[in-house]
């Protein structure tokens, strides 16, 4: 019996149009999908938006020692923009779908496991024979309504504060003159403001507007500056930003809070049940990055703020939502904890764990003795295989016998990165060690790339 992992991440359920997404989002997205691998057993089939090569599926395989892993692929060839999974892909004509009678006829497929539960998901599930959908290991009952509602940020807005949960000051904004008034709210508050779409994006969804001069913003890809705050002066830093807000794709605008720490909540919730499963340290220095199952991250929050998480789980339980389950929360400067956004879906949560379990590192990590990081977009100028046989040399990579080291979560966009890690070490101190490591690898190979280009006077295409 084989499972379909599907790895639709930038379904329309949780991302906005593909329109408004830049060319560097969708390649990362397409990317990053293929993250997904790591959840599949023996037999099982993997659908991502371009292909999985085959020294990359011989990498994973030869970690977990699964074998005749399928791999698909809803485009053929590398592009500048892959656009995510959609229900062109599932069209008579599309190749996925020729690949996918194949598929039925010659594997006994039993269940789908996908990214995100939605339409495209379903229709996927029935066109290989009406299988189940299975979400963290169980059947359910999927539903793509209750999807949506757990991964959008203006509903996030509407249901947390009638469960008691703290949430940043802000409003949900439909158009311009709506976004120029709550900013100026928050502004009157807060030196900046934080812009949000609703769906998730990634650092394409989220901008600053400040008063100071312009820095960089944690969690935000762009910040403009504005001295005065008047009508004018507003429309014009939303103007250089270049967002717009409709009904169908509200912005959020909040007061911007600096980070004392990031954490996210993780639940995996079924019909009966709402099950805690671990909490992941979002850290920015040297890089973004996801603490997994750190004991001291649990021990550290407060039993109030690990309440109202567990009341958002069984509000997406009593929604009618089975799976993999998030809160996002921050602990702001001078302000405390409070809940960010909610995310009902595979995420990197997800990726982390389903690596730690495929080298059996669960019970270990559960019982203290191991912790492990993500890390992601690192660039590092080499192709993948060229990747594996660089940190066998300098030693940084996964050495099963003492359960240490960087695995290759992802192989990066055409071939050549950026790369995804999963970092295994004794403790944060450790796993951060050999995160600051692969940035010096990194950053190493940058320089030496540069001077022989000078000495050699020419430049690379």
């Amino acid at each position: 019996m084989s499972s379909i992992i599907l790895a639709n991440t930038g379904s329309d359920s949780m991302v906005p149009p593909a329109a408004l997404l830049s060319d560097n989002f969708l390649r990362l997205n397409a990317a990053s999908a293929k993250r997904m691998v790591w959840l599949a057993k023996d037999g099982d089939v993997v659908i991502t938006p371009t292909p999985i090569t085959k020294p990359f599926l011989d990498y994973v395989t030869s970690l977990t020692g699964r074998s005749k892993i399928v791999s698909l692929a809803t485009s053929s060839t590398v592009t500048k923009r892959p656009l995510p999974i959609s229900e062109k892909d599932i069209e008579p004509s599309s190749h996925l779908s020729r690949s996918l009678r194949l598929l039925s006829e010659n594997l006994n497929v039993s269940s789908l496991e996908p990214y995100i539960v939605d339409k495209v998901s379903l229709s996927i599930a029935q066109c290989v024979g009406d299988v189940p959908v299975t979400f963290s290991n169980q059947s359910v009952l999927a539903s793509p309504e209750a999807t949506r509602l757990l991964n959008d940020k203006a509903e996030f807005r509407e249901f947390a504060p009638r469960l008691g949960v703290p949430i940043a000051y802000g409003n949900v904004c439909v158009n311009t003159q709506e976004m120029v008034n709550a900013v100026r709210r928050a502004l009157s508050v807060s030196d900046q403001v934080i812009l949000k779409l609703a769906n998730h994006a990634g650092g394409d969804g989220n901008f600053v507007i400040s008063k100071c001069i312009e820095r960089s913003f944690q969690g935000a890809v762009r910040a403009v500056c504005i001295h005065e705050i008047d009508v004018d002066s507003i429309r014009a830093g939303l103007h250089a930003i270049g967002l717009i807000a409709t009904k169908k794709a509200p912005v959020i605008v909040e007061a911007y809070s600096e980070n004392e720490s990031s954490v996210g909540v993780h639940f995996d919730i079924g019909e009966d049940r709402v099950e805690f499963i671990g909490v992941a340290s979002i850290l920015f220095n040297p890089g973004y990055g996801g603490s997994y199952w750190d004991r001291s991250l649990v021990d550290g929050l407060p039993k109030d703020v690990l309440a109202w998480c567990e009341s958002l789980g069984n509000y997406a339980r009593d929604a009618g939502y089975c799976g993999p389950f998030s809160v996002d929360i921050v602990k702001a400067k001078e302000v405390g904890y409070f809940a960010c956004e909610v995310n009902g879906r595979h995420g990197g949560f997800s990726s982390i764990r389903a690596v730690s379990l495929s080298l059996g590192l669960e019970p270990d990590i559960k019982n203290g003795e191991r912790v492990v990081l993500s890390r992601t977009a690192i660039p590092i100028g080499v192709r993948f295989p060229g990747l594996v046989e660089l940190l066998e040399k300098r030693q940084l990579h996964y050495n099963p016998s003492v359960k240490r080291g960087a695995v290759v979560m992802v192989e990066g966009c055409e071939d050549s990165g950026p790369f995804d890690f999963v970092i295994v070490g004794g403790d944060l101190s450790d796993v951060q060690g050999i995160e600051c490591a692969l940035v010096e690898l990194s950053e190493g190979i940058l320089s030496t790339t540069f001077h022989h280009e000078i000495e050699g006077g020419g430049h690379s295409a």
